[in-house]
């Protein structure tokens, strides 16, 4: 099911949830069914075969033997891909003793909303909250409740906000009104996770599990997409509940524009850092606290605020806009960072240091290598703008300099202004240029400035080799605009392109004698330059270069040199070809991609194939 299929489904469901509820509710209830029906009457089945082949056994045993020889290998297969386990998430676990005054908050929550019991509770590095069930029995259920606290959610908020987050992630556990709602939810989040794990499952026996739900966890998820999203707004009702609507509002808030503020200006600064120092010698997670936020701007913060505001509801994602969830609670937007520093991670007690000590551990570890990769870099990338500024631009600077000396600006030097002005003469001097129009229109959409979105399309269109990254950048310019649909749209067109260059690529990775390959195709000048470059590697005694005929971008040639370095009736030496292979590839000046192989030994078919087409012959 593709996304417009997806969309319409989903368009369908809401019509009939809209006037005919009642009727939509069964419909869910019964599309529910189905899924456990059809698993059921798989062990049923599996039962029956058992039931048979103990009677078989009985009464024919030498034909039993034999069926249970072809029989029990399937059975085994589609028992496994039945009972799927699912990995506990990730976090530092926590206990009552190492924060009483967050599990009572927990306690009281649960008691009001009548929710199953927490399990574990979970802290983790992120700007999130969440609560995921992990069934114990596959499809069968027996779940064990997680429950997630992202520990810069804490800081970033206050005690009476954190509480409505986690009544708003516990509402969806609630066994209140809400309570179908609230199953449907649950449910399609576990049929997610089995279509995801079926999907990894092999063979024909598997597929009688995978190819239904590869069918139906689709269509369950758009019929039941109206419900879910309804259950949302269930949520942040019992959130509101809980706390109140001000509370409500204001952690709805919070949220987004803590997530801009760490977007664009926390993390952003804390990497800016590697220009300067060599080693991460810092401590982001004990460093950051919530109030903080208020030294920023109120005009930045205003903006981060507007752009969540302009969000719009879509089908990408059950969760409505935060406009949209506003006006159900009843309240406008509402920024009101916490007073004290730790926010509602003062409910962690002394654990809350621990934790910031080990996600900072963490973090150190996992940025260290790529951090000092990075230094090195940007010194090397300081020490070629200094020679290029005092070289100075020639009067005709070449396209290739231009580029360099923009990105060189950009990451290094006068930044985005200096870089943008030398990526808009490089278009200038080279109109034709798909590479100098790609740069251009990315800085453009990446500063969110309309002009590029043109610009991308025209790159787009005259040059199909950059589908993904055109498709790619102009997906994550609507993302950040709050337009999810023309983001999806986008999305859908990069998959597309991105499936076809990863066929490309796999074509061009291999040659086989039964592809087509044509005459080359260079002039003159080309031909001349790999001639010479050829004759100057004395093991090379016979050359061949051809074209191969590709599916996939059939106007960027691919060119392909057989070589050989065994004279007649003389013993094949292997170091003497790979030493040759190692100077045509870095001696011969090609005209473009070429794959360069021996037609030597196993090899050796490929001679007589590129003999066959008329001028292939070199050397």
């Amino acid at each position: 099911m593709n996304r417009e299929e997806f969309e319409a489904l989903v368009g369908r469901m809401e019509a009939s949830a809209s006037k005919h509820p009642l009727l939509y509710r069964w419909r869910v209830i019964g599309w529910a069914a189905l899924g456990y029906g059809y698993l059921f009457a798989v062990v049923l089945t599996l039962l029956a075969a058992g039931v048979a082949l103990v009677l078989m056994v009985r009464r024919h045993p030498l034909l039993a033997g034999k069926v249970l020889l072809l029989i029990v290998p399937v059975l085994v297969v589609i028992i496994r891909a039945l009972w799927v386990r699912f990995p506990a998430p990730d976090g530092e676990r926590i206990t009552h003793a190492e924060a009483p005054e967050l599990f009572s908050l927990l306690a009281a929550i649960a008691k009001q909303l009548r929710t199953p019991r927490i399990h574990v509770v979970l802290v983790t590095p992120e700007l999130n909250a969440a609560v995921t069930q992990i069934p114990r029995l596959g499809f069968l259920g027996w779940h064990r409740n997680y429950l997630l606290l992202g520990l810069p959610l804490m800081k970033g908020l206050t005690v009476e906000q954190f509480q409505a987050v986690i009544a708003h992630e516990m509402g969806h556990l609630s066994r209140g009104h809400a309570r179908l709602g609230n199953w449907i939810y649950r449910l399609r989040l576990i049929w997610a996770r089995l279509q995801d794990a079926y999907s990894e499952q092999t063979g024909a026996s598997a597929a009688v599990i995978k190819t239904f739900f590869t069918w139906y966890s689709p269509r369950f998820k758009a019929i039941s997409f109206p419900l879910a999203r309804a259950n949302e707004f269930e949520a942040d009702a019992a959130s509101a509940k809980v706390t109140s609507p001000r509370a409500a509002a204001q952690a709805l808030t919070g949220i987004n524009v803590l997530a801009s503020y760490l977007d664009q200006k926390f993390w952003p600064d804390i990497h800016a850092a590697a220009r300067e120092h060599p080693t991460p010698g810092f401590s982001p997670y004990t460093g950051f606290v919530g109030n903080e936020i208020l030294r920023i701007p109120e005009d930045a913060r205003g903006a981060w605020l507007k752009e969540s505001l302009s969000r719009q509801t879509s089908y990408a994602d059950t969760h409505p806009s935060l406009a949209d969830r506003l006006r159900a609670i009843g309240c406008e937007a509402q920024f009101a960072p916490p007073v004290d520093a730790h926010g509602a991670a003062s409910l962690l007690g002394g654990t809350r240091i621990v934790l910031e000590q080990r996600f900072d551990d963490q973090w150190r570890k996992n940025v260290s290598e790529s951090w000092a990769q990075f230094h090195a870099q940007t010194v090397q990338s300081r020490t070629r703008l200094a020679e290029l500024r005092n070289q100075g631009l020639p009067p005709e600077p070449a396209e290739e300099l231009l580029l360099e000396l923009a990105d060189l600006e950009m990451r290094v030097g006068n930044g985005a202004e200096a870089a943008l002005a030398l990526r808009r003469s490089a278009v200038e001097r080279f109109p034709q240029s798909m590479a100098a129009r790609f740069v251009l229109a990315r800085q453009l959409l990446e500063s969110g400035i309309e002009e590029g979105v043109s610009l991308m399309q025209a790159v787009l269109a005259g040059e199909q080799s950059l589908g993904a990254a055109c498709t790619a950048e102009l997906r994550d310019y609507y993302w950040r605009r709050g337009q999810r649909d023309a983001a999806s749209a986008w999305h859908d067109k990069y998959m597309v392109h991105a499936a076809n260059q990863e066929e490309a690529r796999r074509e061009r990775d291999q040659i086989l004698t039964s592809d087509t390959y044509l005459h080359h195709g260079l002039d003159e000048q080309g031909l001349r330059s790999v001639l010479d470059g050829l004759r100057a590697i004395p093991a090379v005694r016979r050359a061949y270069l051809v074209r191969k005929l590709t599916r996939h971008y059939p106007d960027m040639p691919m060119y392909v040199l057989g070589f050989s370095c065994t004279a007649p009736f003389r013993r094949r030496d292997e170091h003497r070809t790979a030493e040759a292979l190692e100077e045509i590839r870095t001696k011969v000046e090609f005209p473009g991609e070429t794959l360069i192989v021996s037609v030597e030994g196993d090899n050796k078919p490929f001679r007589s194939t590129f003999a066959r087409v008329p001028g292939s012959r070199l050397i």
